[in-house]
């Protein structure tokens, strides 16, 4: 992913950067407000263009099914994963392109090749009509490329019944993808049935009984338990050596630990969370909290408590320990579903209670505006002669029916619908799970869809895994779940800015924090550290961070 970093910046793509912990990521093409203006006025006659063409199209129905009556052919550019079917194949797919009369040329992509795919699209103007799903197009290519999106606002309006009723239900739907610019470049959607918390801790309850422990509590007695796991043989095999008491793959994996020290709800993409008593941006790495939290884990991992090789093995190697065959090695770690995630011994595994931190805090981070909701699902290109067909069959794609089959799967294969509409799951095939099997026969996440409340109320969940689990372990954290950071709006001015002072800033930041977990010494660096991240601009980031949110709780 390092090129599409490259040409998007250091802004939504950070994931990598902390995953691989040293990495560093460079800069995207600058912007000017004269430019942003040229932009707009040719996004507005853009819109001025497609308007005409639609009045021209008389074979086009307003309303109504098909939308077109003779056939159609829309190219749509989506990056699938790797075990999911070709869509025309899909059954529901098919169901969708007889009630619409639409066909789409669904042009694939893979995780690997996208990015630089992406960038000789953007830079070439050799596009598709349509860009689908949020993994596809980021919000920096959209702001820096408004010449080639359509804007969507007067298509909503016009002919989108199933999306205005979900923005009227959820505004947030239709605030997070209102640009700056007041136009709407691209889609959101709302995921059915998600968890109110994510990152879920987890405890081996095996091990606890095996040495007579209770659950902890507090992070002290937390302390006290991984030290037992780590001296006492607390997978009963005879060999006192092989027990991880805590394991995980990096910056991302242990900021969610900062919970306990009251700073939570991270946003990934900028180690940027909420603070849950001022409602004011922080930046995690400056925050004196993190200070006391990096002493904590200095502790444990100079101890041995910790996993040594925490700060430089990527997920699989962590998987690794975690799913060991033979026997249980690992105490404790965090994941969003523990079932899953402690597979083969999911049934030593249960959820931890979030731990109280020095000042008593106990959080967990809340699910965000990217986990329940997103934008950029669905974004049409100035090379789309239609656009109103592609927003009558996006509209058409939200409907409840469909968003429910185009995120579980199709009627007859995954899902069973009841007379009274109520919706049940059929069993997996054989040797496959509920979330895999999912992702292989819909687009899941991805896309415009909603669900309505009256819907929602009629889908009965699998019991013990998949969506069903994830519910469950959201029964014992709920109450501690901390308000979650929203999906702000950036001008592209703020991007370009933001972009250029996160380079050095993120690379330092990842750099310091693995070598304070390993060696230690961050009371002595920390003024010199914090002086540091301001010279490189940090102050000025957290101003345009600030300005964003004021702006997005100012909207309508």
């Amino acid at each position: 992913m390092n090129h599409l970093w490259k040409k998007a910046g250091a802004l939504l793509l950070t994931a990598g950067l902390l995953t691989s912990i040293l990495a560093g990521c460079g800069n995207n093409n600058n912007g000017s407000s004269e430019a942003s203006k040229e932009t707009e006025s040719k996004a507005n006659s853009s819109a001025s263009t497609s308007s005409g063409a639609e009045a021209g199209n008389e074979n086009f129905n307003e309303t109504g099914f098909p939308i077109v009556n003779e056939k159609v052919t829309l190219s749509f550019t989506y990056v699938k994963s790797a075990n999911m079917r070709d869509l025309n194949e899909n059954a529901m797919f098919q169901k969708l392109e007889e009630t619409t009369n639409v066909h789409i040329d669904w042009q694939y992509a893979g995780d690997a090749d996208w990015p630089e795919q992406k960038s000789l699209l953007l830079a070439s103007g050799d596009l598709p009509d349509v860009f689908f799903g949020s993994n596809t197009l980021k919000d920096m290519d959209i702001m820096t490329n408004l010449d080639y999106f359509v804007p969507l606002e007067d298509y909503i309006d016009k002919y989108c019944t199933n999306l205005q009723a979900a923005y009227e239900a959820e505004p947030i739907m239709r605030k997070m993808i209102t640009s700056p610019d007041g136009h709407i470049y691209t889609l959101s959607r709302k995921l059915p049935l998600r968890p109110k918390g994510c990152d879920v801790p987890f405890i081996n309850q095996k091990w606890l009984d095996n040495l007579g422990l209770e659950m902890p509590t507090t992070v002290d007695e937390w302390y006290n338990v991984l030290k037992a796991f780590k001296e006492q043989d607390a997978n009963g095999n005879g060999d006192p050596n092989d027990e991880v008491p805590l394991t995980g793959c990096g910056m991302f994996d242990w900021i969610r630990y900062t919970n306990a020290w009251g700073i939570t709800d991270s946003l990934e993409e900028n180690l940027l969370a909420l603070d849950q008593k001022t409602k004011k941006p922080v930046f995690i790495p400056a925050d004196e909290r993190y200070k006391e939290c990096i002493e904590f884990f200095h502790k444990l991992y100079s101890e041995g408590i910790m996993d040594q090789e925490f700060c430089t093995q990527d997920g699989s190697m962590a998987d690794a320990k975690l799913k060991n065959e033979e026997v249980s090695r690992v105490g404790t770690g965090i994941a969003w579903e523990v079932k899953s995630a402690t597979n083969p011994h999911s049934d030593e595994y249960v959820v931890m209670p979030p731990l109280a931190g020095p000042n008593g805090d106990r959080y967990i981070r809340g699910n965000d505006a990217t986990i329940i909701y997103g934008r950029n699902e669905f974004t049409v290109t100035t090379a789309c002669e239609y656009p109103e067909v592609a927003m009558r069959w996006a509209d058409a794609y939200a409907d409840d029916d469909i968003s429910v089959q185009s995120y579980w799967g199709p009627y007859g294969e995954v899902l069973d619908k009841a007379d009274d509409g109520t919706i049940t799951f059929l069993d997996p095939p054989e040797g496959k799970n509920g979330d895999g099997w999912y992702w292989e026969v819909t687009c899941r996440d991805h896309g415009p869809k909603y669900i309505s409340p009256e819907t929602e109320a009629k889908i009965v969940l699998p019991e013990g895994s998949g969506d069903g689990a994830k519910l469950e372990c959201d029964e014992i954290i709920k109450d501690f779940v901390a308000e979650p950071y929203p999906l702000v709006n950036y001008t592209e001015e703020q991007m370009d800015e933001i972009s250029k002072l996160t380079v050095d800033i993120y690379k330092y930041v990842t750099e310091s924090w693995a070598n304070w977990i390993v060696n230690g010494g961050i009371e002595n660096d920390w003024d010199g550290y914090i002086a540091q991240l301001n010279q490189m601009g940090l102050e000025r980031l957290m101003e345009i961070y600030q300005e964003a949110l004021d702006s997005y709780n100012s909207a309508s």
